[in-house]
């Protein structure tokens, strides 16, 4: 977003030598076709910092302004001084997205975390076994901060981890053995359901963020896409079961 924003406003300042003299009478005029693309940048910018800093944010009534305030406005064509001011704006609203993306968000009160804390305190608190579970709890905890922060792509990547990390504690050497063949092939269907919803859709999900190349365009995810969190709990409640079962 914030090289988009800055795009834009480029292409705003790249107008200004476009301007041409009317004369006295009608000073500085923008021809028509620039003042088009000039509306084009206003709209896009408008629409990038409203999706990230929400309608009612001083950035964008402003750039209503600027845009607003020259000769006619969108109708008759800005003003010199308005593709000025209008580029000005969007370079500090990119700024100001910049500054909020870089600050770590803390939790709401009252919102749950991606992982609930029970689950990662009684995986911390099985007793010397088998497994070890030191690394699939502080994963689970890099979970919860990933998710906090909105990083969900990091998300992704630490829940296809999780995938890798605890087939042997069920059992199987893969993830893919564990959704289609645990518990037999009767029984468990629904913990099976969860598990092939991981298996296919996460497994897919975080491969297009781990492998993809490079693209002219791209989309982020969001927080909806990456939402594994009741299949997730499912799964450390059957592994923190079993490694319980094997300590008594």
């Amino acid at each position: 977003m914030i090289e988009e924003l800055t795009t834009i406003a480029d292409g705003m300042d790249a107008l200004l030598p476009l301007f041409r003299d009317g004369g006295n009478m009608s000073g500085l005029f923008l021809p028509t076709e620039h003042s088009a693309n000039f509306k084009s940048l206003a709209i896009e910018a408008k629409s990038i910092i409203d999706s990230e800093l929400g309608r009612a944010n001083d950035f964008s009534m402003n750039l209503l302004n600027a845009v607003n305030s020259g000769a006619g406005g969108f109708f008759g064509g800005p003003s010199y001084a308005s593709v000025q001011e209008a580029s000005r704006i969007v370079r500090v609203a990119a700024r100001a997205i910049q500054r909020k993306d870089a600050k770590p968000l803390q939790s709401a009160t009252g919102v749950k975390p991606y992982v609930d804390d029970a689950r990662i305190v009684a995986l911390q608190n099985i007793g010397a076994g088998k497994w070890d579970f030191s690394r699939l709890a502080e994963i689970c905890r890099e979970i919860n901060v990933a998710a906090a922060n909105r990083c969900h792509m990091s998300t992704a990547m630490l829940l296809r981890t999780i995938l890798n990390h605890i087939p042997p504690v069920l059992g199987f050497t893969t993830f893919a053995e564990v959704a289609s063949n645990y518990g037999g092939p009767k029984t468990n269907k629904s913990f099976k359901g969860n598990m092939q919803r991981m298996e296919g859709s996460l497994r897919n999900i975080a491969d297009v963020h781990l492998h993809s190349a490079i693209r002219s365009r791209e989309d982020m995810p969001t927080a909806v896409q990456v939402d594994f969190s009741a299949d997730l709990d499912v799964l450390l409640g059957e592994v923190i079961r079993v490694a319980k079962s094997q300590d008594v």
